[in-house]
């Protein structure tokens, strides 16, 4: 067993001591499912005398999920810690306080499948009254497999002619390069049974329940699943757009239907060609000026034009604009000239195409923006989340995610940041207003907090209270 995790500088557990752990066994968690991403749940509590005689427990973890600890007691619990199956210490609360007579260890990787033991830390005070002390782990099997596993030399290479072709994935680790046309690369099975991550032109993709095969795909457009087909013609073009205008990432079902516009008006794929089409193809013209028709457009952009061009090289380039440029774009629509939509889709073509070292740096910072914008779309088809990204609050998370881009940002070990953002989405229109600012603020409490130092898996928790 190969495991990367500190042993910390604290006693281990003797022999005796690992035998009289109490077993802790895990039951399907459903309470406030939609405000917590997590999915399983072992927990005691006791209220008798002495119970802080007995906290010392185990219970069976799983490879590649993700465990919270929170411990309560009467006083403020001594700092949680937690043991491998060897009894040798490997996180610790660090003794951060979650609320008053509560500590929590959050974000703790399981690197192995076998026990794992904790120490409560219980502290009923000096009584003769027996004074409540719990424990609860939970468990985020979701985080299963959704990092990218490591990408091992491809045993099965293929490569495209300048023609349409279609490949059939293998159950090795292949190396696809589609080269010219369409090019079409087909899954045994269906579209959520694969993770789908891309940087750029390279995608990768592998099926959740296997990871030990990892494929890697260039000049790919279109994928198929058993339960039908997944279309990347356009991805790239309509995330740039949204990024563009709202900040943000495109929701699944915005991206499928301006893709399938896009594919009927036969429009072209990359931004200059697309900017180029504008002024010529009245279809073009009504699907971009679209855009600031909208509520979000409106909501978005309620002052003038300079304060527009100034948020949109913000949404795209992290950057305030430079006075000529802001000058130029802002009186263009003053003018008439150009609307705030065409706008917005000629800042982009710029920034895409300038050779200056300013813009060569745009160019990458748009690049990647792009592409965690594109893995933030697939991640919610994935898991299902898609009902979830909805409203400001879930604009202003994707918003948040892409704002912490930069040039030297790698999309693959930027998908635990997509993940986070991902389950902290509120919950589905018609849970009450409260509630559905629950998560968000959950996660921003844990992502502050110390991370114990296992593995980077992230995930959201709040500072409950648990009686």
């Amino acid at each position: 067993m190969s495991m990367t995790y500190p042993i910390l500088d604290l006693p281990s557990l003797t022999q005796h001591e690992l035998g009289s752990a109490a077993p802790l066994t895990f039951d399907p968690f459903y309470e406030n499912v939609d405000l917590t991403p997590w999915d399983e749940l072992a927990s005691v509590k006791s209220n008798q005398v002495g119970a802080m005689q007995h906290d010392l427990f185990s219970f069976t973890a799983v490879k590649g999920v993700t465990y919270y600890v929170f411990s309560t007691s009467y006083l403020e619990p001594t700092r949680i810690i937690v043991y491998d199956n060897l009894g040798r210490p490997i996180g610790a609360d660090n003794e951060t306080d979650g609320s008053s007579g509560m500590h929590y260890l959050p974000r703790l990787f399981a690197e192995y499948s076998g026990t794992m033991y904790v120490d409560a830390g219980w502290n009923q005070g000096q009584t003769e009254l027996g004074l409540a002390v719990s424990l609860k782990v939970f468990g985020d099997v979701d985080t299963k497999n959704v990092a990218p596993p490591p990408v091992l030399p491809p045993v099965s290479t293929m490569t495209g002619t300048a023609w349409a072709d279609r490949f059939v994935a293998t159950r090795a680790e292949d190396l696809i390069d589609g080269g010219g046309g369409i090019d079409t690369v087909a899954y045994a099975g269906t579209r959520a049974s694969y993770n789908i991550i891309k940087d750029g032109d390279k995608v990768r993709i592998w099926s959740i329940p296997d990871t030990k095969d990892v494929d890697t795909l260039r000049s790919v457009e279109k994928l198929s699943f058993s339960d039908g087909s997944y279309d990347m013609q356009y991805g790239d073009l309509t995330q740039s757009l949204y990024v563009a205008y709202f900040g943000r990432a495109a929701d699944v079902g915005a991206l499928k239907s301006f893709q399938s516009q896009l594919a009927a008006l036969g429009a072209p794929a990359n931004v200059n060609d697309f900017s180029a089409r504008y002024a010529k193809d009245a279809s073009v013209k009504n699907l971009i000026d679209s855009f600031g028709l909208s509520h979000e457009s409106k909501a978005l952009y309620s002052g003038d034009n300079k304060a527009f061009v100034k948020a949109i090289y913000n949404n795209l380039l992290s950057r305030d604009a430079d006075q000529g440029g802001l000058d130029f774009w802002s009186n263009a629509i003053d003018s008439g000239s150009l609307t705030r939509a065409n706008a917005s889709l000629s800042i982009l073509a710029g920034a895409q195409g300038n050779t200056s070292a300013q813009g060569l740096a745009d160019a990458l910072l748009l690049q990647k923006k792009i592409s965690v914008a594109a893995n933030f779309t697939l991640a919610l088809e994935t898991f299902d989340k898609g009902n979830r990204y909805d409203g400001d609050f879930a604009a202003g998370i994707a918003r948040k995610l892409l704002g912490a881009v930069t040039t030297t940002t790698d999309a693959f070990d930027f998908q635990d940041d997509v993940i986070d953002a991902m389950f902290a989405l509120p919950p589905p229109r018609g849970v009450p207003d409260q509630a559905r600012e629950m998560p968000f603020a959950a996660h921003e409490a844990l992502r502050d907090a110390p991370v114990i130092e296992l593995t980077g898996v992230g995930g959201i928790a709040d500072a409950f209270m648990f009686a």
